[in-house]
């Protein structure tokens, strides 16, 4: 839940496929010493004082509602600081970097001069993976044991094959996005989707014209980010996550009569008058006031949005688009971003020692303690033992079912995305009609495969 929104909102960079899980134990690193441990009871001195500068873009440092915190409450630099203490002699230095566009700018820049980071922390698949060149190779630093703690390693895998060269260590999962809800609201329209759950689109758009004849909007939408939690989660589970490479590839089109289906039902949710949408986030404020029935949402905005609606907030996920679709169930999601080591690193070794200290199980719950970061890609750690939220419990749960489909925008060239971005808010509003919009789309993909012959 980008990418985790955030990486849906530069959609101009790239994309792949998978879902995720991870854990740590103390290994080989590429140079054949051992990884420390955050339990080594015996702290060994680096031969030469070590300072990894990290850039970080994956752990909070400020927090907006309590501006009194300070840095040191936050659980990265604890957890820097107890990395350092059975570490004497490395020192972690962190510089924040935001998490949009800009850091893959920066980063790119700086890895050119070769004057970047030791590590920081990508958007997995393409968004990654176009970077590969600047990227240190994990393969040789984690032995089986330690790869078999975690799933999603497909996102930072070349050819994003489990089995493939990895770049990249799955950082976390965003869960997937869903549709959150105003259980009020709904009731009132005589809707309870815990009692009975939508099947399908015809089904959903029955619903949302209930709401609206309350004199409710049915549902906000921030655009063109929700596209690729709603149509293109209808696409990936009608072609499949493979039906998706063969979309890329060539070997499928976008223009496919049930591709273009889907694009007309999507397009009817504005026809109808059932969605209102934005470019910014102003549809999620007027859901926190009651003037919109739900949202699309992802893991990291349950715990704002139970502040906002108390017991009124219900989560269900998108419904299948129809019954013959072949991965039913699911939502778009997964491990949205991935700790990378740069190849140009002069401390690759204890950079390494760093992501697997913090991948720990026991730092694993520290976080999740922390209330920074819920969700967990570890297996060994189970967030129901540290977490009270129900919903945040049903996140973590859908985020780790086979149905759950990797980020569909990550498995596109970042020119067709870009494309994709560009003209849905046209076609979403009627300005473009669907075949259009799919037969460019096409026309695009094309090109990008021509000139990479």
């Amino acid at each position: 839940m980008g990418a985790p929104i955030k990486k849906l909102s530069i959609l101009g960079l790239t994309g792949i496929m998978a879902f995720g899980f991870w854990g740590c134990s103390a290994g080989q690193s590429g140079s054949g010493t051992a990884a420390v441990s955050n339990t080594d009871s015996k702290p060994q001195p680096s031969k030469d004082p070590v300072k990894i500068v990290f850039w970080n873009s994956g752990y909070p440092t400020i927090d907006a509602n309590n501006k009194t915190k300070k840095r040191e409450d936050f659980y990265i630099f604890q957890a820097i600081s107890r990395f350092e203490k059975v570490n004497p002699g490395v020192t972690v230095e962190v510089q924040d970097v935001p998490s949009n566009e800009e850091m893959f700018t920066k980063f790119q820049t700086a890895s050119i001069a070769k004057n970047g980071p030791d590590l920081t922390v990508l958007w997995s698949g393409t968004y990654m993976l176009r970077f590969k060149q600047f990227l240190e190779p994990m393969d040789s630093y984690f032995k089986k044991e330690e790869r078999s703690r975690i799933t999603g390693w497909e996102a930072v895998a070349e050819g994003f094959k489990e089995d493939g060269k990895i770049y990249g260590v799955p950082f976390s999962t965003d869960g997937i996005f869903a549709l959150f809800y105003n259980k009020k609201i709904l009731a009132d329209a005589g809707v309870n989707p815990e009692q009975k759950p939508l099947k399908n689109y015809n089904e959903f758009v029955a619903m949302l014209q209930k709401v609206k004849d309350k004199g409710t909007t049915p549902i906000g939408l921030q655009m063109p980010v929700n596209f690729w939690h709603i149509p293109s989660y209808w696409i990936a589970q009608t072609v499949t996550p493979a039906g998706l490479g063969e979309l890329v590839q060539g070997k499928r089109n976008f223009s496919d009569p049930k591709l273009a289906e889907i694009m007309k039902a999507w397009n009817q949710l504005y026809d109808k008058g059932l969605a209102v949408s934005d470019t910014s986030n102003q549809a999620r404020q007027l859901f926190y006031k009651g003037q919109v029935a739900m949202v699309l949402a992802g893991n990291k905005t349950i715990t704002e949005a139970r502040k906002a609606l108390g017991d009124d907030l219900g989560i269900m996920k998108v419904p299948d688009f129809n019954e013959d679709v072949q991965i039913h169930d699911g939502g778009v999601g997964g491990v949205g971003n991935a700790f990378v080591v740069t190849s140009y690193s002069k401390n690759k070794k204890e950079s390494v020692d760093f992501i697997k200290f913090l991948m720990s199980k026991e730092e694993q719950i520290n976080k999740i303690k922390s209330g920074e970061g819920s969700l967990t890609v570890v297996k060994d750690v189970n967030v129901n033992e540290f977490i009270d939220e129900p919903l945040i419990r049903d996140m973590q749960t859908a985020a780790n079912k086979p149905s759950a489909i990797f980020w569909p925008d990550n498995i596109f060239p970042s020119e067709l995305t870009s494309e994709i971005a560009s003209l849905q808010s046209l076609v979403f509003t009627g300005k473009m009609t669907t075949d259009e919009f799919l037969k460019k789309i096409d026309k695009k993909r094309d090109e990008v495969l021509n000139s990479n012959k």
